[in-house]
C-alpha cells in the first residue's frame, strides 16, 4: 500500500486503545513506526535490486524481531518522557508489533508482491486484493482519525473497517478468479498463470489475465467480474526469459519478480534486441491508461547475437536505470546477502 496508508493505520490503531500514553507525541510516533519497513526504498544503490529490497527483509516475518525492537527502541524513550499512562517497554513492543503485522498485512494484499519469508524463501505473496492506493479505504481512516479525539470508538471502528475492507477484497477477488477459472474450462481453454487483478479505482475495476499456448490474454472487469471489453493479446515472454535467466543476475530477478511478462522484439544489427514488460502494471482505466501502459516503471531490455546469447541488458525503472551492462552470471546467494535477501 501507499505510504499515508500505512501511516494512517498507525494512527487509528494507536487512538483505538482504550488507554494510551497522554503526550504529543504519541500519535506521529505511531504513523513513523507503522512505516519503518518502508525505509527498504533507500536501501538499494543499484535499481534492479530494489525489486529484491523493496518489501523485502524489512516486511519478513522471520524480521520480526529485530523491526520490532527498532521500533518499541524509538517509541518507548519519547512516551515516557513527561506523560501520563505511560506505557512498559514490554506493552510499546508489543504495539509496534500490531503495527508491523499490520503493514505487512496491508502490502501483502496488493498484487505487487511482498517477500514476506525471506531470507528462507523468494516467494511472493500476492493476495491482489487491492489496488496499491484505495480511496475507499484511505478516507474513510482519515475521518475516522481526526474524529476519534472527541469519540475514541470511532478509531476502533476504522481499525475493524481496515480489515474487513482488505480481507472483503481478497475473498471478493478469489470468487471472480474462481469464477473465470470454471468460464475458461467450459470453453475448453486450459488457462496457465490465471490471475484476477485490482484495477486503478478497485473494487470498481478488476482485470484478468491468463496465459495460452505461448500468448497472454487480458480483459478488463466490473466491480462483478463480467468482462467490460474486448480481449487484448500479447506474446508470452516466459520461455525465452527463463533461457536468459540463466545466463543474467538482472534477467533471473525481473524474471522471479514478474507475473504476466511479455516482450516485444526488434532487429538489430548483428542480432535482436528484446524488450520486456509486466502486464500486471497496465490498466484499463482510461485517465490512468498512458501513465502506467506496459509497466514501463519495470521494464527490462536484452540484446542477444546472432546465434541467440546474450549480449547486453538494460534495466530501467522508476528509481532510475543501468544502462547496458554486460551479462553477469547469476552465482546465488550467501552470506550477509543471502540474509537480506540479495542474489550475488
Amino acid at each position: 500500500m501507499d505510504s499515508l496508508t500505512h501511516a494512517v493505520s498507525g494512527a487509528a490503531l494507536l487512538l483505538a486503545m482504550p488507554e494510551r500514553p497522554k503526550t504529543a507525541w504519541a500519535v506521529p510516533l505511531a504513523m513513523t513506526v507503522a512505516s519503518i519497513p518502508d525505509i527498504d526504498v533507500f536501501a538499494s544503490r543499484v535499481p534492479i535490486d530494489s525489486l529484491l529490497l523493496h518489501r523485502g527483509i524489512t516486511h519478513a516475518l522471520p524480521a520480526l524481531p529485530v523491526t520490532v525492537m527498532l521500533g518499541a527502541l524509538i517509541m518507548y524513550p519519547f512516551w515516557r518522557r513527561g506523560t501520563t499512562q505511560a506505557w512498559t517497554f514490554r506493552r510499546v513492543a508489543l504495539f509496534v508489533l500490531a503495527l508491523l503485522l499490520m503493514h505487512i498485512w496491508l502490502d501483502c494484499v496488493t498484487s505487487y508482491g511482498t517477500l514476506a519469508f525471506l531470507p528462507f524463501s523468494d516467494y511472493r505473496v500476492r493476495l491482489n486484493g487491492m489496488f496499491i492506493v484505495d480511496l475507499i479505504l484511505l478516507v474513510p481512516m482519515i475521518i475516522a482519525c481526526c474524529a476519534a479525539r472527541r469519540r475514541p470508538r470511532v478509531a476502533a471502528i476504522a481499525v475493524i473497517w481496515l480489515f474487513l475492507y482488505s480481507g472483503g477484497g481478497v475473498a471478493w477477488r478469489m470468487h471472480i478468479q474462481h469464477k473465470w477459472d470454471a468460464s475458461l474450462k467450459a470453453e475448453g481453454v486450459t488457462a496457465a498463470q490465471l490471475s484476477v487483478l485490482p484495477d486503478v479505482f478497485s473494487p470498481l475495476y478488476w482485470k484478468v489475465q491468463y496465459e495460452h499456448e505461448g500468448w497472454c490474454f487480458q480483459a478488463p472487469l466490473s466491480w462483478n467480474g463480467e468482462r467490460a471489453g474486448d480481449w487484448e493479446r500479447q506474446r508470452s515472454a516466459d520461455d525465452l526469459l527463463s533461457r536468459l535467466s540463466l545466463e543474467d543476475r538482472s534477467v533471473r530477478i525481473w524474471t522471479q519478480f514478474s507475473l504476466m511478462p511479455l516482450m516485444q522484439e526488434q532487429p538489430l544489427e548483428g542480432g535482436k534486441e528484446y524488450g520486456f514488460y509486466d502486464w500486471r502494471f497496465d490498466t484499463f482505466v482510461p485517465i490512468f491508461k498512458e501513465w502506467r501502459q506496459s509497466g514501463q516503471g519495470f521494464r527490462l531490455i536484452a540484446r542477444v547475437d546472432e546465434t541467440g546469447k546474450l549480449t547486453a541488458v538494460h534495466y530501467i525503472s522508476a528509481r532510475g536505470n543501468t544502462g547496458w551492462q554486460p551479462p553477469a552470471t547469476p552465482i546465488g546467494r550467501n552470506g550477509l546477502r543471502w540474509l537480506i535477501g540479495l542474489d550475488n
